[in-house]
C-alpha cells in the first residue's frame, strides 16, 4: 500500500505492486503519493521503494482467470476473481492512448495501483479502473456489452513500455488527438 504526502499526508491511499527491486509500480491518478521518480504517459508510476526481491511479470492471455487484490478505503485486504476479456479499452478521461486490459472480476476503490495475478502467480497487470455497469450496455464488444462488472487493468506490455520510456531507450509517439474508443 502507498499513501499520500504533502500536501496531503496520509489522506489518500492506494496500492502497489513492486516492478522491480528498486521501484514498485501504482496508479498515477491518486494524488500526492510519495517518492514519485517517473509519471508514466498512462495512468503509471514508479516509485523509489527497495525490495528483497519482486514478483515474476509477464503479459496476460485472454480467458485466464485472473486475481486482482488491493486494499479497501478501510486498508482492509480486498480481491476479486475474473477471466481476461478480448479486446481492449481506452479510458476517454484519461486521453493517454494506452490500451488497458480488462477482466470480469470485481474491483473497488483503493484496488488502483495494485497487482492482477495470473493463476500461476505470476503479475500480468496493475489495477487502474472500473467501469459502472450502466456503461457497459453502450459497449460494442459482445462479451462487455452484458457484462456485470468490467475491470481495468494496465498490463505488462503497456507497464514495460513505460518503464522503457522511464530509462529513455524508447520515444514513443504521442497519442493521436480525437481518436477514443470505449
Amino acid at each position: 500500500m502507498v499513501t499520500s504526502g504533502l500536501p496531503a499526508p496520509l489522506l489518500y491511499q492506494a496500492s502497489a505492486v513492486q516492478w522491480n527491486e528498486d521501484y514498485a509500480v501504482s496508479a498515477k491518478h491518486t494524488p500526492y503519493l510519495s517518492d514519485v521518480a517517473y509519471r508514466g504517459r498512462g495512468d503509471v508510476v514508479f516509485i523509489k521503494r527497495k525490495a528483497t526481491s519482486a514478483p515474476h511479470w509477464r503479459q496476460a492471455t485472454v480467458g485466464e482467470s485472473v486475481t486482482a487484490v488491493g486494499f479497501s478505503p478501510l486498508l482492509m485486504p480486498v480481491k476479486g476473481s475474473g477471466q481476461v476479456k478480448e479486446g481492449k479499452l481506452l479510458l476517454q478521461n484519461l486521453n493517454d492512448g494506452v490500451l488497458y486490459s480488462i477482466h470480469d472480476g470485481p474491483s473497488a476503490v483503493g484496488m488502483s495501483g495494485g497487482p492482477v495475478y495470473g493463476k500461476d502467480g505470476s503479475v500480468v497487470g496493475m489495477t487502474v479502473a472500473f467501469v459502472p455497469t450502466h456503461y457497459t450496455q453502450s459497449l460494442t464488444n459482445s462479451d462487455l456489452a452484458d457484462a456485470k462488472r468490467v475491470s481495468v487493468f494496465m498490463g505488462y506490455k503497456e507497464i514495460e513500455k513505460e518503464w522503457r520510456r522511464f530509462q529513455g531507450d524508447v520515444k514513443v509517439p504521442a497519442p493521436v488527438a480525437g481518436y477514443v474508443i470505449r
